[in-house]
């Protein structure tokens, strides 16, 4: 296995236990923070070619090869946006890899960690490196690159918020009055 990225190591914002539900609940977060990086470079390639002229507005958002991209090949596109921004690139790359470990190999090779408190405690710290690795991967690629673009379309950070709200709202809505679970909704 290789080493994570080695940056902040604050566990303020993690649960602290080591037991098996937050180690599972450690992976399934670093795979939801890694399609949210995943996410980002879309849209980044996306803007991209709408401002350079190469896709016109919609299309860029159904571009079919866009969208059956892997986190890999969204890199290799996005180099001529992005490539200005070398220590951007490092951590997408060191995202890519970390990304490509946990979803195909983590668990076959670490599974044995499972077994014992200190084994999960070492799964937990990684999971924990490698969620602040692709958090701060996308911050970065959102401030130095994405946001600017944005604004160059007259799309502020205001809006985009209050985008992200709206659809907050409308999806919270949906499950509003619905039950989580089988036994509640069987009362």
């Amino acid at each position: 296995m290789t080493e994570p990225h080695v940056i902040d190591q604050s566990d303020d914002e993690y649960d602290p236990e080591t037991d098996e539900k937050t180690a599972y609940a450690l992976f399934g977060l670093a795979a939801y923070k890694a399609n949210v990086l995943e996410r980002s470079l879309l849209d980044t390639l996306r803007v991209s070619k709408v401002i350079t002229g190469e896709i016109q507005g919609q299309r860029a958002f159904d571009d079919p090869k866009l969208l059956k991209a892997t986190m890999g090949q969204l890199i290799r596109f996005s180099k001529p946006y992005v490539g200005a921004h070398p220590d951007v690139m490092n951590d997408l790359y060191e995202s890519l890899k970390r990304r490509n470990y946990l979803i195909h190999h983590f668990w076959y090779e670490q599974i044995a960690d499972m077994f014992s408190e200190a084994g999960r405690a070492k799964l937990c710290r990684d999971l924990k490196t490698d969620c602040r690795l692709f958090t701060r991967t996308n911050e970065r690629l959102n401030e130095r690159i994405l946001d600017p673009l944005l604004t160059a379309l007259g799309i502020t950070p205001e809006m985009v918020e209050a985008q992200y709200s709206k659809d907050h709202r409308e999806a919270m809505a949906l499950y509003e009055n619905k039950p989580f679970t089988a036994e509640e909704d069987s009362s």
